[in-house]
């Protein structure tokens, strides 16, 4: 590491240090807990942690009050962003609301909108879950960070506070060749060892964009890459060590908890699973009835930190399956991602959308697409082309295959899949209401 950045690495723990010694104190809880799920320790824990969330939610937050006679998880209702928006007053906890604490909102652009408070040791947490997911990808703290993302007045970054952090904001609501030629120069020409954290639909227009160029692989001392928000899909994955010498992780969070689950640097695709700071469940699409292992069902989770605003079976709107892994340890096995963009064959069936991503990912040609849902038998596919496209009838009978011979699936052709407010780029989206 460069001495600054050393010196960035040693000020942040010098400061944590005078602060407490929180951040210290929880990185090292949840790398124990992650290293040993099994162990008596590690499970004391987090009963312990998930008790006292529960017994804490029941005596000072007016929204489970009533349920204070309940004894187990699953007594408690799922609650979602509706919910939690209809009932917001009520979720409080009146032991923090004098207290400074911090808020967060989501964008709302794949759904509902949602704003709501953290203390400050939830704060700690998260910090210290950051560090540690970061560390297992590859990442050292203190090093240049590539944030891509989609960067407002509301959210960017005083230049001091990026500059002390050692982040460079990266916009990514527009991804033209100019923009994404420019970035590779920097990228190029910064020798500093860094690391990418983005969304994968950026991560993929800078691939199809290298591929454009016939690029060959390139020379950036990248320590790490991580994918969040969205599906990462095979093509991204291989193109980033091709062009990059370094693989890529994928990252599952949201904005209301934090990081729930992150793949290993080993080239496997489960996602270890956050178990030091939530409780995980995977319900049935339909009901809240427990899915069984290896099957798909909604991500409800629980946050074990937040007091200021307790979050106890939250339908976070994504849709997984967990099953064990070698070790006999729960993992994500599959990540869908929200339960909105899963769309339906023909016979009213649930889609993966992996099944989208694997069929699209031969047609090199294409430098964008979006697959959309219109009603039971129509879709309609949005292609955005470099060339002209002379793959129509082989994509229409793949799909048709796997979607139904009965469907109705159209093309059109556009200049650019726009990003949405939060910078993401929907591939799959449904438009049908099923019955």
């Amino acid at each position: 590491m460069k001495a600054l950045e050393i010196i960035r690495y040693k000020l942040f723990w010098v400061s944590d240090f005078l602060k407490g010694g929180n951040i210290s104190k929880y990185y090292k809880e949840i790398k124990f807990i992650s290293d040993n799920y099994h162990s008596k320790k590690s499970v004391k824990l987090r009963e312990g942690y998930l008790s006292n969330l529960l017994n804490h939610a029941v005596t000072t937050t007016p929204f489970y009050k009533p349920y204070q006679n309940k004894i187990s998880l699953t007594d408690f209702p799922v609650i979602n962003k509706s919910i939690l928006k209809n009932n917001f007053e009520n979720f409080k906890s009146e032991s923090h609301k004098n207290n400074y604490n911090f808020k967060v909102s989501t964008s709302g652009s794949t759904g509902t909108p949602l704003k709501l408070y953290q203390d400050s040791n939830k704060r700690y947490r998260n910090i210290a879950d950051t560090i540690y997911f970061a560390e297992k990808a590859g990442f050292k703290l203190g090093t240049k960070l590539i944030f891509m993302r989609a960067w407002t007045k509301l959210n960017k970054k005083n230049p001091f506070v990026a500059w002390i952090q050692n982040i460079e904001m990266q916009d990514v609501v527009s991804l033209s060749d100019e923009e994404l030629s420019n970035f590779i120069i920097r990228l190029t020409n910064d020798k500093n060892e860094k690391g990418i954290l983005s969304y994968a639909s950026s991560l993929e227009a800078v691939c199809k964009y290298l591929d454009k160029i016939n690029s060959g692989p390139l020379d950036c001392n990248l320590n790490s890459i991580i994918s969040n928000s969205e599906s990462l899909n095979d093509y991204t994955k291989e193109s980033i060590i091709k062009y990059f010498k370094t693989p890529v992780v994928s990252r599952y969070s949201n904005v209301e908890n934090g990081i729930i689950a992150q793949q290993n640097l080993n080239g496997g695709t489960d996602f270890d699973i956050n178990w030091a700071s939530y409780n995980v469940e995977i319900l049935e699409i339909d009901n809240d009835a427990p899915a069984t292992l290896g099957e798909l069902g909604r991500v409800v989770v629980t946050d074990l930190f937040n007091y200021c605003m307790p979050i106890i079976r939250y339908d976070t709107g994504d849709v997984a399956c967990i099953d064990l892994n070698n070790s006999k340890t729960p993992v994500f096995k599959r990540i869908e991602g929200r339960r909105l963009d899963l769309v339906y064959n023909t016979k009213g069936e649930l889609m993966s959308s992996f099944i989208i991503g694997i069929l699209m990912s031969k047609y090199s040609a294409l430098k964008q697409y979006q697959f959309i849902q219109e009603s039971k038998t129509n879709y309609l596919f949005k292609l955005n082309a470099e060339k002209e496209f002379k793959n129509e009838t082989q994509l229409i009978e793949e799909f048709k295959k796997v979607i139904g011979d009965d469907s109705i699936i159209k093309i059109e052709y556009v200049d650019e899949i726009p990003a949405l407010a939060s910078g993401k780029r929907r591939q799959v989206v449904n438009n049908y209401i099923k019955d």
